[in-house]
């Protein structure tokens, strides 16, 4: 039986589906903010770069730089305020490697990336380390999404998840205003 594939026919098809990976931003941002930013057997951290802008209409970019820009009561005054995350810097550790680089919210591209230390010497064995590392560093973005879709995808995600989302925004910007 052939596989299945999904088709996306035009830039509005994609434009329509491209929400999905600024929701993903965000459930990332707050997962890791809890402390659950492991999957499996990695963790994903922030970097020190983000970029949100605001619904259609809006040509305003915030791009937050520094030690713990996703974090910051600004992040999330911005997310509050309607921005959506559109890509940011982040860090993946699996073991003793550790990869660097920054993801597209739109369209989940990788650039920038940065790979743990080579292993062989030889030239041809180095490209295809690459290689390899780099694919491993796709399946975990991927992995990491397809459990933002389990989680999007169920009916928990308006009666609980969302409510939490809520409550992180409003007692980050409530933590800020205190000090």
């Amino acid at each position: 039986m052939p596989e299945a594939k999904l088709r996306i026919e035009d830039d509005a098809e994609l434009e329509d589906l491209a929400f999905l990976g600024r929701e993903f931003l965000t459930w990332l941002l707050w997962r890791v903010d809890r402390g659950e930013g492991t999957f499996g057997d990695f963790s994903v951290s922030f970097g020190t770069r983000v970029r949100l802008k605001g619904v259609s209409g809006d040509a305003t970019d915030a791009i937050l730089k520094g030690g713990a820009a996703a974090h910051s009561s600004a992040a999330r005054a911005a997310v509050g305020a309607g921005r959506t995350l559109r890509d940011a810097d982040l860090r993946i550790v699996r073991g003793d490697r550790e990869w660097r680089f920054g993801l597209d919210a739109e369209t989940l591209d990788l650039r920038a990336v940065k790979l743990p230390a080579l292993l062989t010497e030889e030239d041809d064995d180095r490209f295809l380390e690459r290689m390899a590392l780099i694919d491993e560093l796709d399946g975990m973005v991927k992995e990491a999404f397809l459990e933002f879709l389990r989680d999007r995808s169920r009916p928990a995600w308006n009666r609980s998840v969302l409510p939490a989302l809520r409550d992180w925004l409003v007692d980050g910007l409530r933590i800020d205003n205190r000090a």
